[in-house]
């Protein structure tokens, strides 16, 4: 086999294990993705029985076992206080918007 043959067929494998590598790392990327849905639903069932008092035994899901749902978890932040009827309008646009931007709701 020619040198520029030998040199076509190492490119052509390393193009092919490229491809996989990153079809493997779509796959990890997804099972991480599940993982982390699965664990803040169980971090959320947990916490929302702990507030309404079940006993440590009856409880269902699992701890936040790892410290991360606060910040993984979008559901998991604490609430932003509830604004009354009378609240100033800044609270819905604060002061660094632009005047003229829409807001839909």
């Amino acid at each position: 086999m020619s040198k520029q043959a030998t040199k076509l067929l190492w490119a052509a494998f390393l193009f092919v294990a490229l491809l996989v590598m990153g079809q493997l790392s779509k796959g990890e990327a997804q099972e991480q993705a599940d993982w982390l849905i699965s664990y803040c639903t169980d971090a959320a069932v947990w916490q929302a029985e702990e507030a309404r008092g079940v006993p440590l035994n009856q409880r269902t899901g699992q701890p936040d076992y790892r410290g991360i749902a606060a910040e993984q978890c979008p559901g998991m932040r604490p609430a932003a206080p509830a604004l009354d009827e009378y609240a100033p309008a800044q609270f819905a646009m604060p002061d660094t918007v632009p005047v003229n931007q829409l807001v839909q709701f």
